[in-house]
C-alpha cells in the first residue's frame, strides 16, 4: 500500500514505543516520558529495528484508499503481507532459511509482525484525500 512518509514515520514510532514497553514493562513513567528519556541513539536503534519489522509488511498490503478513517484489512490480507515480508527478509539473510523453519516458528513470526503492523496502521494520522495521499501532518 502507498503510505506517506509521515504516516510511516508515525507508524514506526508507535511500533518502536510498543517494543520498548515490551522489553522493559515495569519502568516508571508514561510511554512518551520514557521515550523522551532515551538518548537520540537509543531512539534511532529502536526506530531502525521497528522499521525493519513493519515497513516491508506495510508496503506489501493491498492498496486501500480511505478517507476519514484508517485503512481496514482482512486477517488474510495481513497474514499474506506478513508472510511475504518475512519470507523475503529471511531469504535475504540466508537463502533457504525460511523453508528450514518449523511451521510453528513461521506462524509465530507472522503473528508478531501482523500485530505490529496493526499497531502501526492504527497510529497513523487519518487521510483526507486518498488520491493525493494528503494527510493533516504539516510537521
Amino acid at each position: 500500500m502507498r503510505f506517506t512518509e509521515r504516516e510511516m514515520t508515525v507508524g514506526v514510532k508507535a511500533v518502536a514505543q510498543q517494543l520498548m514497553v515490551a522489553t522493559k514493562p515495569f519502568a516508571r513513567g508514561s510511554v512518551e516520558e520514557r521515550w523522551e528519556r532515551l538518548t537520540p541513539m537509543q531512539r534511532y536503534e529502536k526506530l531502525a529495528a521497528a522499521g525493519e519489522l513493519v515497513l516491508p509488511v506495510l508496503v506489501a498490503l493491498p492498496d486501500r484508499p480511505t478517507v476519514g478513517a484508517s485503512p481496514q484489512f482482512t486477517t488474510e490480507e495481513w497474514e499474506t503481507a506478513a508472510t511475504e515480508a518475512q519470507r523475503s527478509a529471511a531469504e535475504q539473510r540466508s537463502p533457504g532459511s525460511w523453508d528450514s523453519l518449523s511451521e510453528r516458528k513461521r506462524r509465530g513470526a507472522v503473528a508478531v509482525v501482523v500485530r505490529l503492523g496493526r499497531v502501526a496502521v492504527e497510529a497513523m494520522p487519518i487521510r483526507q484525500d486518498p488520491d493525493a495521499i494528503v494527510v493533516p501532518d504539516h510537521l
